[in-house]
């Protein structure tokens, strides 16, 4: 499944959320040079609306920010039925294990640590955009057995119905063959008696 993205050479639409400026600016201008579209928010409730405007098909996410941390935000975008699967990498620079357990108690799929390394954050960035897009390809591909499948058990019922008719019709033509075999027996024994 190709989306215009792809198609238009872009090899994935990435939100990045974080409150400073700089890392925004960094991270737009590293993953836009491989070729990734990026759209950026400050805190959570400009993501919230930038989500709405168009999904992106993978959020990384700073943890401190006003208002609504990144923990905050993840729950709410995991307990939304249009959003809960966008793939969420955290990038923080808390670094303690109880920090990226509840990570990924929320949601996330990983955590990356600030100050980050730039191979393995696009290493990482690359893998979840791989895993989500064989996930959506899997997804059209149930979702097009499944109407085939249904087709299919259509067509076994409207075929299971024909040959109930015919067997009806075959035993109701049995049936009239047995009376015109009788009729014909009798009249064959009364020709024979007269």
């Amino acid at each position: 499944m190709t989306t215009i993205l792809q198609t238009l050479g872009c090899k994935g639409n990435i939100l990045v959320v974080d409150d400073e400026p700089d890392n925004l600016e960094v991270l737009s201008i590293i993953l836009e040079s491989e070729g990734y579209q990026v759209r950026q928010a400050i805190n959570a409730n400009i993501a919230l609306k930038t989500i709405k405007l168009k999904l992106p098909e993978l959020i990384l996410l700073d943890i401190k920010m006003p208002e609504i941390d990144g923990y905050q935000l993840c729950q709410k975008l995991k307990s939304n039925s249009e959003t809960k699967d966008i793939p969420v990498i955290f990038l923080s620079g808390l670094a303690r294990d109880i920090d990226k357990c509840k990570g990924f108690e929320v949601g996330a799929v990983d955590f990356i640590i600030k100050p980050f390394h730039l191979q393995e954050t696009l290493a990482r960035v690359k893998h979840q955009l791989t895993i989500r897009k064989l996930e959506l390809e899997l997804q059209q591909r149930n979702h097009e057995l499944s109407q085939q499948n249904n087709r299919l058990e259509t067509e076994v019922y409207i075929r299971q119905q024909a040959e109930n008719e015919l067997e009806s019709c075959k035993l109701l033509l049995e049936a009239k063959n047995r009376q015109i075999q009788t009729i014909f027996d009798n009249c064959h024994s009364l020709q024979a008696h007269s």
